[in-house]
């Protein structure tokens, strides 16, 4: 690893910390970890009940990008079934690489068949790194696709990457979690100041004629 990505990696957990906008940092993860592993196009997916939703969706190549306005990518949920990549990588625990998905058995790729048929595209290489909290708490995955060499051809994803972007992800769980609390906390807040007031109004008989 050079010192180059070590300092990337290192600012990455700077970027992290500091935000507090989910939204925000959502973008921030899948820009980062996409920086760090030097692909063309990336998803990331939090886990809402049994499935992944897309809230993230960025592509280079075709010049794409959804979702980091807080709008959802219109796009179905997908299942935790163990054949969908990401779904595995969720439900295993564990990074799952694959160096070309035309040529996998291993999982359903339809998916990324029809983006292909819709859009020009040629997804190749892919890498799922699963997110998840301090306790083990699965939060969501990134999908990272069409890793680039110096030259700007789609070559597998070093292995080495893997460690790389499962610490990011590890950072990146851990706060989108703590930022969940906090606007937890103020919900909850927001919602007393706004019970106490209606109370204060009620037994105030000049406020409550007005």
């Amino acid at each position: 690893m050079t010192q180059e990505e070590i300092r990337k990696i290192l600012n990455v957990g700077v970027l992290l910390s500091s935000e507090r906008d989910l939204n925000r940092l959502l973008e921030q993860i899948l820009s980062s970890v996409m920086e760090l592993a030097h692909c063309d196009a990336g998803t990331l997916y939090l886990l809402e009940g049994d499935a992944l939703s897309f809230r993230i969706l960025r592509n280079d190549t075709l010049k794409s990008y959804s979702g980091g306005d807080g709008t959802l990518p219109s796009l179905p949920p997908v299942p935790l079934t163990p054949e969908n990549v990401c779904a595995r990588a969720v439900l295993e625990g564990r990074t799952i690489h694959v160096a070309d998905v035309t040529a996998s058995p291993d999982y359903d790729f339809s998916g990324s068949a029809r983006y292909d048929a819709m859009t020009g595209y040629h997804t190749r290489s892919m890498l799922a790194v699963p997110m998840r909290s301090r306790t083990g708490e699965k939060l969501g995955v990134l999908q990272l696709i069409n890793a680039m060499d110096a030259d700007g051809q789609v070559q597998p994803f070093p292995a080495e990457m893997a460690l790389v972007l499962e610490s990011v992800a590890s950072q990146a769980a851990i706060t989108i979690q703590n930022v969940r609390y906090i606007q937890e906390i103020q919900d909850l807040f927001q919602s007393f100041v706004r019970v106490m007031s209606s109370a204060i109004d009620e037994r105030t008989p000049y406020n409550g004629s007005h």
